[in-house]
């Protein structure tokens, strides 16, 4: 029975795997839609880096040599007096790029570099206005001191060139150019000196000889003519550096008269002391000192300031004062004299009353015996 069984189940069995397959044979397969693969997007390419920019040593080498010339102009100018703290800061940039450049950093070195250059340009621009306005005012101080001593009338040529510059320069600052202004406001400055010192030198060797000190320090004098002669060629020569030399002539001029002038009131003083001393003499003798005592201590007031001030080198307050002292020793002289003659006068009057007396009473005294008698 168990072996009838098993090939029929195998025949249903293949029975049925043959009929499936029929049925799937039958039916037509259903079109495939294809689809087109996802292509996921490239990433963008990240932009390249600019190419850093080429320096050549050329290049650097001129910057160097630009900072360093302006640096140099600066200096030139005494900029690091008028704004010390933007000379300083533009010095700090030029090292900073001068290292850059020894260090061969090109980059680093030209940008270093350019900004000192700019630095330096700000600071000379800013620095000359500042320079040409302290000329202007060097120019009118020293306007205003010739004017003071009377050189506007007395040295008109060279207060007149002072001037014509100073008014160049101002015209020069008024369409901003500052730069070349500074030298005209340093020749009308220049002119200006030149006419004060004239002035003074002028004033000096004027009242030398109306005094005629001369004749107490020669050496001294003739040593102030050259000079002051010397000067008067100086300018005659309409060369800017020589005028300038006339300053320096015009100084020794001016010492030499001063020379002069000192030793000729100190030998004045001690004359006028000379005859002082006289004159207080002559008080004393006459016991002025005692007979009019307030007149005296005047006059030995006078005396005593006097000598003070000689002391001191001041010959000129010293004569007066010896001069106002010998008046008055002369007048206590005289009120003492008048006091004394008084004095003579009474005394004389009473020796005489007395002499009469005695003459009356030798002429009664033979009466008066005879009435005695």
């Amino acid at each position: 029975m168990i072996q009838v069984k098993k090939p029929i189940k195998f025949a249903l069995l293949l029975i049925a795997s043959l009929a499936i397959l029929a049925s799937c044979a039958s039916k037509p397969k259903a079109p495939v839609q294809e689809t087109a693969p996802v292509v996921a997007p490239a990433p963008a390419a990240a932009p390249a880096a600019p190419a850093a920019p080429t320096v050549s040593q050329d290049d650097l080498d001129k910057l160097l040599a630009e900072a360093k010339d302006l640096k140099k102009k600066a200096f030139d100018l005494k900029l690091f007096e008028v704004l010390p703290d933007d000379y300083k800061a533009a010095d700090a940039l030029l090292a900073s790029g001068q290292k850059s450049y020894d260090d061969k950093d090109a980059p680093a070195a030209k940008k270093g570099l350019e900004s000192a250059v700019s630095a330096y340009k700000d600071l000379i621009a800013k620095g000359i206005v500042a320079i040409a306005e302290a000329k202007q005012k060097e120019a009118e101080d020293m306007k205003a001191v010739a004017v003071k001593a009377g050189a506007d009338s007395s040295q008109q040529e060279r207060f007149a060139a002072g001037d014509e510059a100073f008014q160049a320069a101002a015209a020069l600052v008024a369409e901003s150019k500052h730069e070349e202004a500074i030298p005209s406001f340093e020749k009308a400055r220049l002119y200006y000196e030149l006419a004060w010192k004239r002035a003074n030198a002028t004033d000096l060797k004027q009242g030398i000889e109306d005094k005629d000190y001369a004749k107490w320090d020669s050496g001294n004098f003739q040593l102030a003519e050259t000079k002051y002669q010397a000067e008067d060629g100086f300018w005659a020569s309409g060369n800017d550096k020589d005028r300038a030399a006339g300053t320096d002539a015009l100084d020794e001029a001016i010492l030499r008269y001063n020379l002069v002038v000192q030793k000729g009131r100190e030998m004045a003083a001690t004359t006028v002391k000379a005859k002082t001393d006289e004159a207080k003499q002559r008080a004393e003798d006459i016991k002025a000192d005692v007979a009019v005592k307030d007149l005296y201590a005047q006059a030995l007031d006078s005396y005593n300031e006097g000598s003070s001030q000689f002391a001191a080198k001041d010959y000129e307050s010293a004569a007066g004062a010896f001069d106002k002292s010998g008046t008055d020793f002369d007048a206590a002289y005289k009120a003492a004299a008048e006091k004394r003659a008084k004095a003579e006068a009474a005394i004389k009057e009473a020796d005489e009353a007395t002499a009469e007396s005695q003459r009356k009473a030798q002429e009664a005294d033979p009466l008066l015996q005879s009435t005695a008698q």
